[in-house]
């Protein structure tokens, strides 16, 4: 059921956090309107999301699948298994997970404790850590646990969800993409969006600074076939015109499928 039937294809999702102030129905409308692949469910931001039952009925009336299946940054032994009862029953692939604050050291010492265990009687589910902002501007702790890509990978050996607006441009352009072959096998899912000038993240995908292109075009080089997912942060004036939103998402399925599905290599 659901299955996804071309190999060497990345899929393109609609994060639901992007649409949070919205209902599920109305979310998997609109991303079934404007051509997305799949959904990825953020079910902390939408109530009726752990609901699975509900779920399955959008997904059947809608034939929109869910694949990813995102907790929040507060995670608790109750969230994650509801997150794991949604990913059987959805017959979704992946479930991600947000960095914990430095400050909630008992999510933290949950995950640390438990996720071993997770993965030992989940063995086809890809549990993954979204990497948070890495900015810090007192300079004296980070701000959340899990903030090194590097070690998500080589010390809590999990899948990587690299949240782009989370990373410097610097490391992204001069550090990341010249070092993307070795992250490709460890990578489930890339949030895709922009950064402002002024450091405002999560834009629209032409809305910024970082070059996205660019980023996309090494994704396709170096053969990346599992998810990007859109996650943006619209203001809630934008989220208050539905039409205005669609344009939007509209605008950012065209230039993801001219920058990478549509790019021609060589």
């Amino acid at each position: 059921m659901w299955k996804r039937t071309e190999k060497n294809k990345a899929s393109f999702l609609l994060s639901t956090d992007t649409l949070s102030w919205y209902g599920l129905d109305l979310i998997f409308d609109t991303a079934r309107e404007l051509n997305f692949d799949w959904i990825d469910l953020a079910m902390w931001k939408n109530f009726d999301a752990r609901h699975t039952e509900y779920v399955m009925d959008l997904v059947k009336k809608y034939k929109m699948p869910v694949k990813v299946v995102q907790i929040s940054d507060k995670v608790n032994i109750k969230e994650m298994n509801q997150a794991i009862d949604l990913w059987k029953e959805l017959w979704a692939e992946v479930v991600t997970i947000n960095a914990p604050s430095i400050l909630n050291i008992t999510s933290y010492r949950f995950l640390k404790s438990n996720l071993p265990a997770y993965k030992a009687h989940n063995k086809s589910m890809k549990f993954t850590i979204i990497n948070p902002e890495d900015r810090n501007f007192l300079g004296v702790i980070p701000k959340y646990y899990f903030s090194s890509i590097v070690e998500i990978i080589k010390k809590y050996r999990m899948y990587l969800a690299l949240d782009v607006a989370n990373v410097e441009e610097e490391i992204l352009d001069y550090q990341f993409m010249k070092k993307m072959s070795n992250f490709i096998p460890y990578l489930s899912v890339v949030y895709l969006s922009d950064v402002g000038k002024d450091g405002k993240k999560h834009l629209p995908l032409w809305d910024g600074v970082y070059k996205i292109p660019t980023l996309l075009k090494k994704f396709k080089q170096n053969e990346y076939y599992n998810f990007f997912s859109l996650k943006l942060a619209l203001s809630k004036k934008d989220l208050a015109d539905i039409e205005k939103v669609k344009v939007i998402l509209k605008k950012c399925r065209t230039y993801y499928k001219e920058n990478y599905e549509a790019l021609k290599l060589g």
